[in-house]
């Protein structure tokens, strides 16, 4: 029997990089809808600064990130998210991206209130729910 320490790419790792363009699509989903929902109450401006604080806080754990010096758009802002979760494997991008967003709710949370928070948020597993049943 001959064994294959060949350099060939398994399964799993083709798996993952044909995923990894949709993997880093469904990671910026909650952002754009975020962004849709929080930029009448905050502004562009106020989106950006929430973000780019977030970036900051957590940055010493996930240095991978991009921590801009100033935000022209939210679209941009997105782009720049788009290739730092592009750039590091599913798993490091998934957690950056878990890291950062919990953080940027917890400064939203001190900005705007808890129970405006919690209804922001809720109102995006129901409109998920909406989604998924429409399929």
């Amino acid at each position: 029997m001959e064994k294959y320490d060949d350099k060939r790419p398994t399964l799993l790792d083709m798996a993952i990089s044909e995923s990894a363009p949709g993997a880093v699509e469904r990671l910026l989903q909650r952002w754009h809808w975020l962004a849709e929902k929080l930029t009448p109450l905050v502004g562009e401006r106020g989106f950006c600064a929430l973000y780019g604080r977030a970036v900051k806080l957590v940055l010493p754990s996930f240095g991978w990130l991009t921590a801009s010096q100033s935000c022209t758009s939210i679209t941009s802002l997105l782009e720049t998210l788009r290739g730092d979760l592009a750039s590091v494997d599913g798993s490091t991008a998934a957690a950056g991206n878990t890291a950062l967003f919990t953080t940027f709710t917890k400064l939203l949370t001190a900005l705007i209130g808890e129970a405006l928070t919690n209804r922001l948020l809720a109102s995006e597993n129901t409109e998920q729910k909406h989604v998924q049943e429409h399929k």
